[in-house]
């Protein structure tokens, strides 16, 4: 804006020394016409103060919210378990502090209602499916009583 200002200031000066003002009608145009642009010049420069003023502002409490979402939320956001509903396929986010809880917890579905994970066991996966190899034929798992009793 600085160099803007001289400019115009530069006009004024030319314009005086050309004695513009005495040409006329058209002279006092163009002297109210420089007047007018250094009045927007100074106005843009009013402007860009309070713009400066407001952007520390608006800095300093985005500052202070991130603090606040900090305390109230924790700074590790990372602490989350993602779930896919079996019923309608939402994914479901929950804390990782629900694993280790000692009360039962149900995760509940927001979209269907349907429980999608419950901190007691029941919905935990079996070994034997997670190490089976999936294009092997289903084998049947032998119980320990299946042709294992013996009379006394």
């Amino acid at each position: 804006m600085k160099k803007l200002s001289e400019k115009i200031s530069f006009l004024q000066g030319l314009g005086e020394g050309m004695n513009v003002m005495d040409n006329g009608p058209q002279g006092k145009l163009i002297v109210e016409m420089l007047d007018v642009m250094a009045d927007i010049v100074d106005y843009i420069d009013e402007l860009r103060d309070e713009f400066k003023d407001f952007k520390i502002y608006v800095e300093t409490i985005d500052n202070d919210l991130m603090d606040l979402e900090e305390d109230v939320y924790g700074e590790d956001e990372d602490d989350r378990i993602e779930v896919t509903c079996d019923n309608c396929g939402e994914t479901v986010y929950f804390d990782a502090d629900c694993l280790d809880d000692d009360n039962v917890i149900e995760i509940i579905c927001p979209k269907c209602n349907e429980v999608v994970y419950v901190n007691d066991g029941s919905l935990d996966f079996e070994p034997a499916i997670i190490d089976q190899d999936p294009d092997a034929p289903d084998q049947p798992v032998a119980s320990p009583d299946d042709g294992q009793h013996q009379p006394m």
